[in-house]
């Protein structure tokens, strides 16, 4: 009995060492993202075009530790206003108010350094204007993308990340629609 209680009192004092690297990323965090954002508009069979357009966005996430250097968040991440995606056949395409629910697994490199992945489902409006007339769909889709977070000190951080987001196809007066985003991001938040 002596030595089940010996072996248990250890484990209880070596978890929070073995834990210690992936505790450290543990919680809630708020991040102010600014991005610069590559959107393409395809008319399939007609052609396409690509626009390069920057904004801010806000992410926040809630991580756990799933070992010791294993972390997974799950996050939502909104980026306000519109993101030209360039003109095809007389008409000026933009996606407009990205969000997307995340699942980010990590891996602590060290006790302030976390390298991520990213996997998402995404929604926006994709907006249309030909001779000043402008119309709205709604569309979804999913991304993938890899980040690097590193602290500053205990609760203030900085990231870097790239995401390859891609929406579903629309049909719309016989025509077929695809959009799709490459975004480079570079955040500071704050984990609580």
């Amino acid at each position: 009995m002596k030595r089940i209680v010996l072996i248990a009192a250890s484990a209880l004092l070596a978890t929070p060492v073995a834990f210690a690297q992936a505790r450290n990323f543990e919680g809630f965090s708020l991040a102010l993202v600014a991005d610069s954002s590559q959107s393409t508009a395809e008319k399939v069979g007609t052609g396409s075009d690509s626009s390069t357009t920057g904004g801010l966005g806000l992410e926040a996430q809630y991580s756990i530790p799933m070992g010791n250097q294993f972390v997974l968040g799950l996050g939502v991440n909104f980026r306000n206003g519109s993101r030209s995606a360039g003109s095809v056949g007389g008409t000026n395409f933009s996606i407009k108010d990205a969000a997307s629910f995340d699942i980010v697994p990590g891996f602590a490199l060290s006790d302030s350094m976390l390298v991520y992945g990213k996997v998402s489902g995404l929604s926006a409006s994709a907006i249309g204007s030909t001779g000043g007339v402008e119309s709205s769909e709604s569309i979804s889709g999913y991304g993938y993308g890899l980040g690097l977070r590193s602290f500053i000190d205990k609760n203030m951080y900085f990231q870097v990340g790239y995401d390859a987001n891609t929406y579903d196809n629309k049909t719309k007066a016989g025509v077929t629609y695809k959009n799709s985003a490459n975004v480079f991001s570079l955040g500071f938040g704050y984990k609580f």
